[in-house]
């Protein structure tokens, strides 16, 4: 995902700042933490009194805030391309976070909706380059947009025909990869389409 997310920078002409890497390696290593310790956290939730509980999930914790503390560090410096791809590491690494939590726990619906947040640092760094950009590169990427989702709506409605049809039922998280991939195959066809 990473390689794609940097391919779409280079076609597009934004690139990441060199200042923002040993940021953006904080943020892997702060999500890396937390992914591991929020799982034996989940696990020591399982087994009664466990006094491994409180510092499973203070490790958590404090993963999660060097994470957040590398990717404020990016945003003060104004790097939106680092941040785009900060949002995007965030979100494919979370989005599985709640499978380790007791399900219909307090901890599991947190987790399932600690993903939001990457996403909306995602979102928040697209429409900053987006104002940046000038009207082709405005063009380009509207297209490759719409190109995105129709491909995600077709395989949306492809999936929930072949629910009805007796398939088991989808996990629809990879609704959102179908979307990016979408509109990174249409930027590329869009842009080689100005040249």
């Amino acid at each position: 995902m990473s390689q794609l997310e940097s391919a779409l920078c280079r076609i597009s002409g934004v690139r990441p700042r060199k200042e923002s890497e040993p940021d953006l390696i904080l943020t892997s290593l702060g999500v890396a933490v937390f992914l591991l310790a929020f799982s034996a956290f989940g696990r020591a939730l399982r087994t009664e009194a466990s006094p491994w509980t409180l510092p499973f999930g203070l490790a958590a914790l404090c993963g999660l805030v060097l994470a957040a503390w590398a990717t404020l560090r990016i945003r003060r410096r104004e790097d939106d391309a680092a941040l785009m791809q900060a949002g995007t590491l965030g979100f494919v690494f979370l989005i599985t976070a709640s499978e380790t939590m007791p399900k219909g726990s307090v901890w599991a619906a947190l987790a399932a909706l600690l993903p939001l947040a990457p996403a909306a640092v995602f979102t928040w760094s697209y429409f900053r380059l987006t104002r940046h950009a000038d009207e082709l590169q405005r063009r380009i990427v509207q297209e490759g947009l719409a190109f995105g989702f129709v491909v995600a709506l077709f395989t949306a409605l492809a999936g929930a025909a072949l629910e009805t049809a007796g398939l088991p039922r989808l996990n629809w998280a990879w609704l959102a990869g179908v979307l990016v991939v979408g509109c990174a195959v249409g930027i590329v066809v869009s842009n080689r389409r100005y040249r």
